[in-house]
């Protein structure tokens, strides 16, 4: 129970590695609220989670959105302790065939959505013992991937935002790391699997230990850098969770 007493905000906390993150969360004492736009879905995981989850209904890109969600944290759970910018919208293709609606819908959640929430949250989480705000970004970010250019690009951003508010909110005794995931079997990989027919044979190729991953072994990554005993050391960190993604280049 290391996270006893402790109040969590998770965006894209509805399936995959979010929900896999609020799963270990609460088991392990948390309160958590999800944030994600379907509410049937975001309805479906609380059932699951039990009552020490809720949720709120929102886009992630919007600060309205996270305000909501951090006020219903601070209500409902007497403040807030950690912050999971999980939400992630995937596209692919190639240049010439992107698309301008492309970039914005990307760059809307993946970067804004952060942006939005850490603005939102900062203020609750200064001064709380063991505060946290850990970022999901991608191996895209940090190795070149066809097709996910501009995925990457934005994956990239989170990954350099990371480190500055590290520097930044160090005086309000808030961590700030990323997970770096590479190819995990959530629905975003089942989306992209739908648009490029090979990635799995493709993943196997370019990683040392030759399986997709599972949100669940994710997610207790996360915990480690969230748990004030296993990653109160540790901040400005991006933590490559890829399978050896990043040292493949080495055997090319």
């Amino acid at each position: 129970m290391r996270f006893a007493g402790k109040s969590a905000v998770i965006t894209g906390g509805s399936e995959g590695i979010g929900f896999a993150i609020a799963a270990g969360l609460v088991e392990e004492g948390a309160r958590v609220v999800l944030v994600a736009r379907r509410e049937d879905k975001l309805a479906e995981a609380v059932s699951k989670l039990g009552p020490h989850a809720s949720y709120v209904v929102g886009d992630v890109s919007q600060s309205e959105t996270a305000e909501r969600a951090v006020e219903a944290a601070v209500s409902r759970h007497g403040g807030l302790d950690l912050l999971v910018n999980n939400a992630g919208l995937l596209r692919s293709g190639t240049i010439g065939a992107i698309t301008l609606e492309d970039v914005d819908a990307m760059f809307s959640v993946n970067v804004r959505g952060t942006v939005a929430f850490t603005n939102a949250a900062v203020k609750a989480l200064s001064g709380r013992q063991g505060a946290a705000i850990l970022m999901i970004s991608s191996s895209a970010g940090r190795r070149t991937v066809p097709y996910l250019s501009l995925y990457g690009a934005t994956k990239a951003a989170v990954q350099h935002l990371v480190q500055t508010w590290a520097i930044e909110l160090a005086d309000r005794g808030i961590r700030v790391n990323c997970l770096s995931p590479g190819a995990t079997r959530t629905p975003a990989f089942s989306t992209a699997e739908k648009m490029m027919p090979t990635l799995e044979q493709d993943t196997l190729r370019n990683s040392l230990i030759k399986r997709v991953a599972t949100p669940e072994e994710i997610a207790r990554h996360a915990l480690t850098l969230l748990d004030e005993k296993t990653g109160g050391f540790v901040t400005g960190a991006i933590w490559d969770v890829d399978g050896g993604h990043q040292l493949h280049c080495f055997l090319d």
